[in-house]
């Protein structure tokens, strides 16, 4: 009697001891019946899928699937029906909080003569991870930048020195309309453009330690519109400015900080070659203390396979551009303790977000 009273307590921690684990885990645990009905749906389910456990659990699990597709729900049903477990399966989900990278697992549930009661898929969220693997890559092309930029930047304007000053020299015996004249002047031009991008190549490789000041972000945000309106009138664009009032002052090297939202304004009005709207919008995010700006376009979007790639060195759609603006604007957000990210969607168009923290020295 004492040994079935022993084995009944014990009985009942595991099972407390599972429902804990079940109820309190970080990951989003939800599990089905031999009938396919939802059993278990734990509160980080409700967190990831931003559906409350009360709607769905009793509910046949294709219901779910119906308002939450994704490649994590069909193979629990897979697990189900044809008796394979997953392990390792990658998604991209959306969830309340935006999208989220998760790792699923999928096991069957066996009762003691081994016959299969139903299944669990287990779902992690790894967005952190794939941040941090991310900045490790971004860290490690940088670094092979440097040595680049290190070796080659002095070879290559020592003799276009050379050309820039031979040239000069050569346009002094022309007049102003003579064709050679012009010849010349397009070569300079040429060369200040390859000076340009020698320059931008070495902030990316070896950037300049920020000069920090404190500084209202709606003062810059005023002066780069002053400085972009007339290419935003001429191509009809409309701007909208949605400040914060609530932000506070941010300790940042300004000239920089121009560099990056010139670029991103630029490459929004580039997206909208005929007419448009640009919404520059503000938010003081109290929880991150920091100030976040967001540069929202209604042009062609981004092409979903190019995503990963925009902050590469050298990676460009534009027929003239050099590939390397947002991959410094990147490096120079990245030295203020900050972070850029991107949205878009093809024929919608993208959103830029900046963060910026406050009193970050």
């Amino acid at each position: 009697m004492a040994s079935m009273i022993s084995q009944n307590c014990c009985l009942n921690k595991k099972k407390y001891f599972a429902e804990q684990y079940v109820d309190n885990s970080a990951s989003a645990i939800i599990a089905i019946d031999i009938e396919e009905k939802v059993v278990i749906f734990n509160q980080a389910a409700e967190d990831i899928m931003g559906i409350p456990a009360d709607e769905i659990l009793g509910r046949p699990f294709c219901e779910l699937q119906d308002r939450k597709t994704g490649t994590q729900d069909s193979i629990l049903l897979n697990t189900l029906r044809i008796g394979r477990p997953y392990s390792h399966v990658e998604a991209n989900i959306e969830t309340p909080l935006g999208i989220m990278n998760v790792m699923a697992y999928t096991t069957l549930v066996k009762d003691e003569n081994d016959n299969v009661i139903g299944g669990i898929l287990s779902i992690r969220d790894v967005t952190g991870q794939k941040q941090l693997e991310e900045k490790v890559v971004k860290a490690e092309k940088f670094s092979v930048i440097g040595e680049l930029a290190a070796g080659i930047a002095h070879e290559v304007r020592n003799p276009l020195t050379s050309i820039k000053g031979f040239l000069q020299l050569l346009a002094q015996r022309f007049h102003k309309n003579d064709q050679v004249q012009q010849y010349i002047s397009i070569m300079l031009d040429e060369i200040r453009r390859i000076n340009n991008i020698i320059s931008e190549f070495l902030l990316l490789a070896r950037p300049t330690v920020p000069i920090k000041k404190v500084t209202g972000i709606h003062g810059i945000l005023d002066e780069i519109v002053l400085l972009t309106e007339g290419e935003l009138y001429i191509k009809n664009i409309h701007l909208i400015r949605e400040y914060d009032n609530s932000c506070p002052t941010v300790t940042i090297d300004v000239e920089q900080i121009k560099q990056v939202f010139l670029n991103l304004v630029t490459n929004a009005t580039a997206a909208m070659p005929n007419k448009g709207r640009l919404t520059i919008k503000t938010a003081y995010d109290r929880f991150e203390n920091a100030v976040r700006i967001y540069f929202t376009d209604t042009g062609i979007g981004i092409d979903p396979s190019h995503l990963g790639s925009i902050f590469d060195p050298f990676f460009t759609t534009k027929e003239e551009g050099t590939g390397l603006g947002l991959t410094v604007s990147y490096r120079i957000i990245e030295n203020h303790g900050g972070k850029i990210e991107v949205h878009s969607r093809l024929g919608e168009g993208t959103s830029f977000i900046v963060t910026i923290p406050v009193n970050k020295q």
